[in-house]
């Protein structure tokens, strides 16, 4: 195993020694490592199984990837691309301020990426807005939207450095970044500093029932250390001096995911609105490790009855893939259909021109396969969370196609 992976031996959230396998999944490679040529050196093959402490019920990745190889100028994710994200981006800033407080002066936001986020709140809230994040490409496009950025990875000793510079945030913000983090007890130390008494820290995570209940194996990757459920959540900020003041659940955004609202104090109180949703995680089994490796049993055999659906379709017949997700390489192996992909169709340009770093399959643009239809093409969807935006993408340049999806659902789709 390459040198750039630690093995993490204790919890993330309290670091109990205790974790146990509850999930487990073919080796994939580390971040979105896209090849520039078909010659390059294909990148190692490392586990992504899923861990459970025994202690808080926190499931996690125990394989960790050095940060330079997940995020950097190898990074290419952009929220604006998303139409879908920018809608929910405009939902959470209202949620925030006609829930708990419109009179905000100043936001900071972790893991800020291209600052859509945080455009949205200065333009609702008129406050200021200071961005962070590790990745370059993201942090140009949020600098040309006059969004201030520092360009760095989040920690106590920046968030020192941000308080001497430009003073005590009244919100802090983690959109789907805690996942990424592997010293997670760092940057919630980094954040308890940044907040005086009362200020408010607002979070967005993918949420661990809907990843096993729904089986969304496209939000398994090593730029996601952690699966969240508000169980173990719970402790883990209150640890910190964070009450969980509020808790909501976004099921049309990335599978499923949860948004919530804690706010820093010395007197911890956990409200029964929130105690309640605990309830209906430990009733559902994912709070325990017997639970969890249940849900595991069930996946892999619909993934099986799902694999040879697929053969049986498939034959010798060739699969066009859509979409050069980061999770496309850990779907292709799971569906075994790395050697009947042609090649993948792409919209990013950060992207177009690359090949995927498991089989040297070529990322084209649309333009490249308008010439290559035929009747009766079977395709795959990779880019798993934009699944019905790429079908009506296919079905306004082909009509007659299969379809073959991951989510919602596993399924061939017949047109």
């Amino acid at each position: 195993m390459s040198s750039d992976i630690a093995v993490r031996s204790d919890c993330r959230l309290c670091l109990h020694s205790k974790l146990t396998k509850v999930f487990d999944l073919p080796l994939t490679p580390p971040g979105e490592q896209l090849k520039l040529t078909i010659d390059e050196k294909n990148p190692d093959l490392v586990p992504i199984d899923l861990y459970q402490c025994e202690k808080c019920g926190h499931v996690q990745v125990v394989h960790v990837p050095a940060a330079h190889t997940l995020f950097g100028s190898q990074y290419t994710f952009i929220t604006r691309d998303n139409p879908l994200l920018i809608r929910h981006i405009e939902s959470s800033v209202s949620y925030f301020i006609d829930n708990y407080s419109s009179e905000i002066n100043f936001v900071l936001e972790v893991g800020s990426n291209d600052g859509i986020f945080l455009e949205t709140m200065r333009n609702e809230a008129n406050c200021k807005v200071l961005g962070v994040d590790p990745s370059i490409e993201p942090v140009k496009i949020a600098r040309s939207h006059e969004v201030d950025t520092i360009l760095d990875f989040f920690t106590p000793k920046l968030a020192k450095n941000i308080i001497d510079n430009y003073g005590y945030p009244d919100l802090v913000v983690a959109n789907n970044v805690f996942a990424h983090m592997d010293d997670l007890r760092s940057v919630m130390s980094g954040i308890s500093l940044l907040l005086q008494d009362n200020s408010y820290f607002m979070f967005e995570v993918s949420y661990l029932k809907d990843v096993v209940e729904k089986y969304l194996i496209g939000t398994i990757i090593h730029e996601h250390l952690s699966v969240h459920s508000v169980h173990s959540m719970i402790p883990f900020l209150n640890e910190f001096g964070f009450n969980l003041i509020g808790i909501k659940y976004i099921e049309n955004v990335q599978g499923g995911a949860l948004v919530g609202v804690a706010q820093k104090n010395k007197i911890v109180h956990t409200p029964d609105s929130v105690i309640k949703f605990v309830k209906n995680e430990q009733e559902s089994g994912i709070t325990n490790v017997k639970g969890m490796q249940s849900f595991n049993k069930k996946f892999h055999k619909n993934i099986d009855s799902f694999k040879k659906l697929i053969n049986n379709k498939v034959n010798k017949s060739r699969i066009i893939g859509f979409g050069a997700a980061r999770s496309a390489p850990l779907i292709i192996d799971l569906l075994d259909i790395r050697e009947s992909i042609d090649y993948i169709i792409e919209e990013s340009q950060l992207k177009i021109g690359k090949y995927m770093p498991i089989g040297n399959i070529p990322i084209v643009d649309m333009n490249s396969h308008i010439n290559n239809i035929t009747d009766n093409q079977i395709y795959v969807i990779l880019g798993w969370a934009q699944t019905e935006r790429i079908v009506e993408k296919i079905l306004s340049i082909t009509k007659h196609c299969f379809i073959i999806t991951v989510y919602p659902k596993f399924e061939i789709r017949t047109y």
